[in-house]
């Protein structure tokens, strides 16, 4: 018999709709399924490419930390990260968007980010991370965030 989530974790997984299953052993929310990021943010340039670019242009790199394994990062994608008016914010030429997947990229998300917790949003400029934002949000918070970026 598997033991079942404590109640915060069990909240949380209520409200996903992604597939998904806890794990007891590690407590974690485990995603069994994929959901693959748009065009503008797969085909970005790797996070340490969007580095050099931003500092180059003087525009702010935005860096998705998510993990395949992990169910919240998965919500993420499939409701902010796939939300047309995030990307259309995303494609104003103040922002490189950028992700990497912290646990095909660790290297990456070690240099960066300084850390490999997931999902997180980070805002970095001249390749310092000016601030975050944690964990998995809806399109409307992430836009409210992305607007109280400082211009330069």
């Amino acid at each position: 018999m598997t033991s079942p989530p404590p109640p915060e974790i069990q909240a949380w997984m209520d409200r996903l709709t992604v597939d998904h299953a806890y794990d007891p052993a590690t407590g974690f929310i485990v995603a069994r399924q994929t959901i693959t990021l748009p065009a503008m943010i797969a085909d970005a340039p790797t996070l340490d490419e969007a580095v050099r670019l931003g500092e180059a242009s003087g525009a702010l790199v935005i860096a998705f930390a998510t993990a395949d394994r992990c169910a919240p990062c998965q919500q993420y994608k499939k409701d902010a990260l796939n939300d047309p008016s995030v990307l259309g914010r995303l494609s104003e030429a103040r922002f490189i968007a950028t992700h990497v997947e912290v646990d095909r990229q660790p290297d990456l998300a070690d240099r960066y980010l300084g850390s490999r917790a997931i999902p997180m949003t980070y805002a970095i400029r001249d390749g310092r991370i000016i601030t975050t934002l944690r964990g998995q949000r809806s399109a409307a918070d992430l836009l409210t965030w992305l607007d109280a970026l400082p211009a330069s």
